[in-house]
């Protein structure tokens, strides 16, 4: 229950806030003055020597009827005060109109920045940015968040440029609540500072296609924007979808961390299908068909480094886990090369450390060791994959 209140309270604050810092203040004391004074006029001319009335009467029988409510005791006879009060009517009406409308663009300009991306996003960290749209996107984002217990809704930031309407339905589905959106084209750096990709940690990177674009455009603002995100952060994992085979390679040559070539699984998972009776469905359990069994990759310690694969399968083998295989050289470029640099650097044979650093420039990255023998030895830097429950 505190819980609740404290959230309610800070809303509150969080709106107040809001208005006080908007340029309508000014505009809103401004109002509020000048109707005070007109009352105090109103007063002096009609009720304050004739009458008798009090200033604070006057003020309350002014309010009161413009919100409707009638005081038959205070009303004006004097042509002048007449006119004074009608005038002072109207300025009512127009400022209690301002002072609302003022107060709900203040709102509506805050949903709408919220939504669009114009809140500030810099204390963000480690967070995963998706950028481009799929009819299905609330489905894989569900299904990022439940394959990575360490991600939360509120550490996804989506960037795209589709309607309005589609990502109004999706920014305000209760599944998906707390995740936050930058409004905009995913290839500017601009748009992609404003959801601080700095200090992220990972990014999808798909095409959108709103203006029916050829499948090798549509790639090329793919291709674009993982440039940029590159250029922006040196530690984050970049992974991208492309469509055709040219910008599949050009990715791979800038050393992309992940490139989805959609055409090739497709192809792939066709024709072991046509090969093999039961194969769709065996490549479906594979990836995850529901059961929460799927093919993982954890990350080995340093206490694995050296030690065969033999080890590794007995080691989870008795923890219910199958392991397939070994992946080589694993995490971003940049990290993998400073690790493999300094501990070049440690040998104190020079012809060895220039082997080495030739070594770092033809290594290949997230190389996959299938059914290893059992003597085969694990390096630095290794993952384990498994098939495995998810947890």
């Amino acid at each position: 229950m505190k819980r609740e209140e404290e959230t309610l309270r800070d809303r509150i604050r969080k709106r107040i806030s809001l208005i006080w810092h908007k340029r309508h203040l000014a505009a809103i004391i401004g109002i509020i003055t000048f109707y005070i004074l007109c009352c105090l006029l109103y007063w002096y001319v009609e009720f304050e020597k004739a009458r008798g009335a009090g200033f604070l009467d006057v003020l309350l029988w002014n309010t009161a009827t413009l919100f409707g409510q009638d005081f038959a005791d205070h009303y004006p006879v004097s042509v002048a005060g007449r006119l004074l009060g009608l005038v002072l009517l109207l300025i009512s009406m127009f400022g209690v109109s301002a002072i609302t409308g003022y107060i709900s663009s203040a709102l509506i300009e805050h949903r709408m920045n919220s939504m669009r991306g114009t809140k500030k996003l810099q204390s963000l960290k480690n967070h995963v940015i998706i950028c481009g749209w799929k009819d299905d996107l609330k489905a894989l984002i569900l299904d990022i968040v439940r394959k990575n217990r360490a991600i939360d809704f509120h550490d996804i930031v989506l960037i795209n440029n589709v309607e309005e309407s589609k990502m109004e339905l999706l920014l305000e589905d209760e599944e998906l609540k707390g995740i936050r959106y930058v409004r905009g084209d995913y290839s500017e750096e601009q748009i992609l500072m404003r959801a601080n990709v700095k200090t992220a940690s990972r990014a999808l990177v798909m095409g959108e296609n709103q203006e029916n674009l050829e499948p090798e455009l549509e790639d090329a603002r793919v291709f674009a924007a993982v440039l940029m995100i590159r250029g922006m952060n040196g530690r984050i994992h970049v992974c991208a979808e492309v469509n055709t085979k040219k910008y599949k390679n050009y990715l791979e040559t800038q050393k992309c961390d992940e490139v989805i070539y959609s055409e090739e699984y497709t192809r792939y998972i066709l024709s072991t299908a046509t090969s093999y009776n039961g194969m769709a469905k065996v490549l479906s359990s594979l990836f995850d068909n529901g059961d929460g069994v799927s093919v993982q990759i954890f990350e080995l310690g340093e206490e694995w480094h050296n030690k065969t694969f033999g080890e590794i399968f007995q080691y989870y083998k008795k923890q219910n886990v199958m392991t397939i295989g070994i992946l080589e050289n694993m995490g971003a470029e940049r990290t993998l090369k400073r690790s493999l640099l300094a501990e070049a650097q440690k040998s104190t044979n020079y012809g060895e450390i220039v082997h080495k650093i030739k070594e770092v420039r033809t290594i290949e990255r997230n190389a996959p060791v299938l059914n290893p023998p059992d003597d085969y030895v694990v390096g630095k830097n290794a993952g384990v994959i498994v098939l495995a429950e998810e947890v």
